[in-house]
């Protein structure tokens, strides 16, 4: 017996005392692995009289304990669904399947399609042995292991170990939603044309869904959009509503982009321009008193709202099909983001020179565009380009692409270390340091957050109003709630080196992060797509 069992086994038959029992017991937690003895651990502890201290790691721990058990009562569902409970029929796996659905809503009083939807679970991750090994010993929860197991759905055998190896050691450091991009950008990497394939036969399965709520709202939502016009019109949408916010309305930003989208929807500001359409809102949420004020830049144009793309000079060029990714939505194949950029020919053109590990050596914008193509005018939106600094060495790029020699002369020219010239004194940074901060940490620092950089605060890590300059070192992306958690909520923030960070809450609870690198290295691809019979018709041109 260990020493930390033996401690806790004798303090619960000598000293009865909950708070040294949860003490002994919270100082050794992490160390243990999942299973029966973590059980035995956590089982005698009193929650309400565990010190502050110490709550995290008791939490941390039921959560791996948790992810165990979750290990195996899916393996006990994918065995119940591999038995063939009448072995005198020469039942189809189907019927066998179908049988263990049955089987397990009679015993847990689960609906037939909450049971089927465990059962598949339960073989997607089965037929994985290295996600069930990480769920069970707690290094991802179940949330994670169905990204996972599902993300290799469609993949050769390959390919899924491939995409496995890419991500599953880091699963548990980002968040399910950042799991999900990560497993599809590989995945599109791996096989473009079977991603590309997969995209447009979900194309033609888009559907309108309406549904009533329990309190009697409705939901409306739509399936299987186009990813740029999707962007495109998500962003319009929150654009209008920030700007009826700004213009002093008295309702959430929830509220008014739900107003917004409704009345975009059913006609009632079908022939307003966007003047119009903030005025009328105003109309119906202004606060009392306050006079309604109309940004001046928000008229009734032409012009059409952009989005932030990340794509490869190498993937615009044709010369590999890697995915582009929209901020804020994720990866998307690489004939939507050349799409997005021929549409985005007008609006700020980035570009982040990296090294071989995707880490940025150099930034700056770009004003020359290739060809001679005309797009309709732009409302924001961001075209980042991303390209290794050895692309630049092959020099005979412009005679093969003499349509993009221009912009490639232009980031040539351009890759050199530039200094940036700050008043370290100033509130807020200009437009290059800015600039500079988004490209290199790309999301809100704060960990598992995922809102754009381009949508957050500056925030100084040493407050301004303490003396801390306005200097790349000393700023960092955080979205409005988490930029407060510093500033009232009682967090601190302690840069570690350029790429490391760490967080201690008000528990003193300690978090690493780590600034990810601006175009992490993608896999080649591997054995391209053999096309199967499961496999979606290509659509018809």
């Amino acid at each position: 017996m260990s020493a930390l069992s033996r401690d806790t086994t004798e303090l619960s038959v000598v000293d009865p005392t909950i708070e040294r029992m949860s003490s002994a017991v919270g100082r050794g937690l992490a160390s243990v692995p999942t299973g029966p003895r973590l059980c035995a651990l956590l089982a005698p502890v009193e929650i309400g009289a565990v010190p502050d201290e110490q709550l995290l790691e008791v939490l941390s721990a039921q959560w791996r304990q948790l992810a165990y058990q979750q290990a195996q009562v899916w393996a006990t569902m994918a065995e119940l669904a591999s038995r063939n409970p009448m072995p005198n029929q020469a039942w189809t796996p189907d019927q066998v399947f179908d049988s263990a659905v049955s089987e397990v809503r009679a015993e847990l009083r689960l609906t037939r399609r909450a049971a089927s939807r465990e059962l598949e679970h339960a073989d997607t991750v089965a037929a994985r042995p290295p996600v069930l090994q990480a769920l069970q010993a707690g290094r991802i929860d179940r949330a994670r292991a169905i990204v996972l197991a599902g993300g290799c759905l469609g993949l050769t055998d390959a390919q899924a170990e491939r995409l496995l190896d890419e991500v599953l050691p880091g699963a548990g450091e980002v968040t399910a939603s950042g799991l999900a991009e990560r497993v599809r950008r590989v995945a599109i990497a791996l096989d473009p044309a079977w991603a590309e394939r997969r995209y447009r036969q979900a194309l033609q399965d888009r559907r309108l869904i309406t549904y009533l709520n329990d309190d009697g709202t409705a939901t409306i939502s739509a399936q299987h959009l186009p990813a740029d016009q999707a962007a495109v019109a998500c962003a319009r949408v929150v654009r209008l509503a920030d700007a009826t916010k700004r213009a002093g309305a008295a309702a959430s930003i929830d509220h008014l982009r739900t107003e917004l989208f409704l009345g975009l929807l059913d006609g009632r500001f079908e022939t307003m321009g966007e003047p119009q359409i903030i005025a009328e809102l105003l109309r119906q949420f202004r606060e009392p008193d306050r006079p309604a004020t109309i940004a001046d830049e928000i008229v009734a144009t032409a012009a059409k709202d952009g989005v932030e793309l990340r794509v490869g000079l190498a993937t615009l060029l044709g010369l590999d099909d890697e995915p582009g990714e929209i901020a804020g939505l994720g990866p998307v194949p690489a004939s939507v983001a050349r799409g997005l950029a021929e549409q985005q020919r007008r609006c700020e053109w980035r570009f982040a020179i990296v090294d071989a590990e995707g880490r940025l050596l150099f930034d700056g914008v770009t004003r020359h565009r290739p060809g001679a193509g005309r797009s309709q005018p732009i409302r924001g939106g961001i075209v980042e380009l991303h390209l290794p600094e050895t692309l630049l060495d092959d020099h005979s790029l412009p005679a093969r692409y003499p349509a993009w020699a221009r912009v490639i002369a232009d980031l040539a020219a351009q890759r050199a270390p530039a200094p940036i010239e700050q008043d370290p004194s100033a509130r807020f940074p200009g437009r290059r340091l800015r600039r500079r901060v988004q490209v290199r940490h790309r999301t809100c620092l704060f960990p598992g957050c995922r809102r754009p950089a381009t949508e957050c605060d500056q925030d100084h890590r040493e407050e301004h109003a303490r003396g801390g300059p306005t200097a790349e070192h000393n700023l960092a992306p955080g979205c409005r709630h988490d930029h407060a958690l510093k500033t009232t909520g009682g967090w601190r923030l302690i840069k570690k080196s350029d790429t490391t960070y760490l967080w201690i809450s008000p528990l003193g609870r300690k978090h690493l992060t780590t600034i990810a690198p601006v175009a992490p290295p993608l896999p080649n691809p591997i054995n391209q797509h053999v096309r199967r019979a499961s496999d979606p018709d290509p659509p018809t041109p």
